[in-house]
């Protein structure tokens, strides 16, 4: 799956694959949500209300994983990416249970969430855990999602070091309590967060922007907010779209 660098500060130059970058006085910030368009929906067990959408928000194939008693959801996890590379199938990315539908978390809340790579169908995951199923599977669930995959970046103030705001960033928690899982990237210019889950609302993405600028000594307008990958998206500015087929369930 080809992702999208983003890079701090930087100029690409053509054809060479080299990355220059300039001073961090002369990138502009990305442009902020507009606060008119702020949702303050954080949802509950429903998916959240968003503006941050298009290219930010995709549909994937997710696959919800109960193990076997005693197992291990590490094990299983390792063995279900050694599959995918060997089947061709690409790279699979974990996530929490919470991009599944109200409907499927009514019947099962799973102990893995496997994620598989953009473009692939239910029907494609589908026979993939049909045909690379690991024995420390008990049950399994196969159901079409909407993910939200982004990526914060900022450049701090002058005299301020990337990896001290990545520092500040861990030792406050509000990254981890709105995020639940992402990871960081510190450059020379700046750093990014990218996280890939269940569907941020606009006030989860504002506390993750204010938690950024804080650590970073700069306003949160500062704090842009990128797409992870390639792609149009999902458009959710006319409500939340069915993302796809009902839910596949093997015991």
């Amino acid at each position: 799956m080809r992702k999208i660098p983003l890079v701090l500060g930087a100029v690409a130059l053509c054809g060479a694959g080299v990355w220059f970058f300039r001073p961090a006085e002369t990138v502009p910030p990305a442009p902020a949500a507009p606060a008119a368009q702020v949702a303050a929906d954080d949802a509950g067990d429903a998916r959240a209300t968003t503006s941050f959408d298009g290219p930010l928000v995709h549909r994937r194939a997710a696959v919800a994983i109960h193990p076997v008693t005693g197992a291990d959801p590490r094990h299983v996890a390792r063995e279900l990416r050694s599959a995918a590379t060997g089947a061709g199938v690409g790279a699979l990315t974990e996530s929490t249970f919470a991009v599944f539908s109200a409907e499927l978390l009514g019947y099962l809340v799973p102990e893995l969430t496997v994620v598989l790579p953009e473009g692939t169908t239910v029907v494609e995951a589908e026979a993939f855990m049909r045909d690379h199923r690991p024995a420390d599977v008990g049950f399994y669930v196969v159901e079409p999602v909407l993910v939200h995959d982004l990526t914060f970046a900022v450049v701090p103030a002058a005299g301020v070091a990337p990896a001290a705001v990545r520092d500040a960033e861990d030792r406050e928690g509000v990254l981890s309590d709105s995020l639940n899982h992402y990871e960081t990237t510190v450059q020379a210019a700046g750093l990014t967060v990218r996280y890939f889950g269940a569907i941020l609302s606009d006030g989860q993405v504002l506390a993750v922007r204010e938690a950024m600028a804080r650590a970073a000594h700069v306003t949160p307008e500062r704090v842009g907010v990128e797409a992870g990958e390639p792609g149009p998206g999902v458009d959710l500015g006319t409500g939340t779209p069915d993302p796809g087929a009902a839910p596949h369930r093997h015991g």
